[in-house]
């Protein structure tokens, strides 16, 4: 049995759950991935986790508010890329890790939508400080380790298949999938997000992404994937 033989291709997803810990997170990691995914027909749903609403500099901005403006944000960038479904757990921002009953709300959240692929952040980045992007990741890797179990906590009654995990913002891609004409899609997605990239942080931010995601084939967005077998015990996760 091969890595590359349990490795299906992101391209064929007909139903994909892109679960992100902040309202920015999905277009920011895989945006490009999205609208070329809705573009072909598949049908993708967001999960937002948290409001978003520790996110500014500015002390006066009070959270409550800020919260509404970044759930307004979201929906307009995921419109933009073609969808239409976002779903806000709510979560408050920049909770302690683990968030409790988290891996309960994401395996609800699967096994009622039934996505053949999850995406979502990799909480093994080395160097991630942020808490929520941690306790995202590792939640949705371990929804779909213990989807098909039935006495777990929130697991579904009628399970479906486990899912394929495809990480964004990874240290360790297995695939690069190129952005093509999607690249400025992803832009003028994030550019929705008005609150956290005002046009000069914007620009900082395209200018940082376009160095580290440019190769032969233009912009690309890498993602680690991998299939449910590798996310218990299993060693060769790192070089799948």
């Amino acid at each position: 049995m091969s890595a590359m033989s349990l490795r299906p291709d992101v391209l064929s997803a007909r139903r994909v759950l892109a679960v992100q810990p902040h309202p920015d997170d999905n277009e920011i990691g895989a945006g490009a991935l999205i609208a070329r995914l809705r573009d072909q027909g598949c049908d993708v749903r967001y999960v937002t986790v948290t409001d978003g609403s520790m996110g500014t500099m500015d002390p006066d901005m009070a959270p409550a508010e800020l919260a509404g403006l970044r759930r307004r944000e979201a929906d307009a960038a995921a419109s933009l890329l073609g969808v239409s479904e976002n779903r806000h757990l709510g979560h408050r921002d920049l909770l302690d890790s683990p968030m409790p009953g988290l891996r309960a709300e994401l395996m609800q959240e699967i096994g009622e939508f039934r996505p053949d692929f999850v995406l979502t952040c990799d909480p093994w980045l080395p160097y991630e400080a942020h808490p929520d992007h941690r306790a995202v990741g590792m939640a949705v890797a371990e929804a779909v380790s213990f989807l098909q179990f039935p006495h777990v906590p929130g697991a579904p009654k009628d399970a479906p298949a486990q899912p394929v995990v495809a990480f964004y913002g990874t240290a360790q891609p297995n695939v690069r999938i190129p952005a093509g004409p999607y690249w400025q899609r992803k832009w003028e997605a994030v550019a929705r997000h008005q609150t956290q990239f005002p046009p000069d942080a914007l620009i900082q931010l395209r200018a940082f992404a376009e160095s580290m995601s440019q190769g032969e084939e233009g912009f690309f967005e890498p993602f680690k994937v991998l299939h449910p077998f590798f996310l218990h015990f299993n060693p060769a996760a790192v070089l799948a």
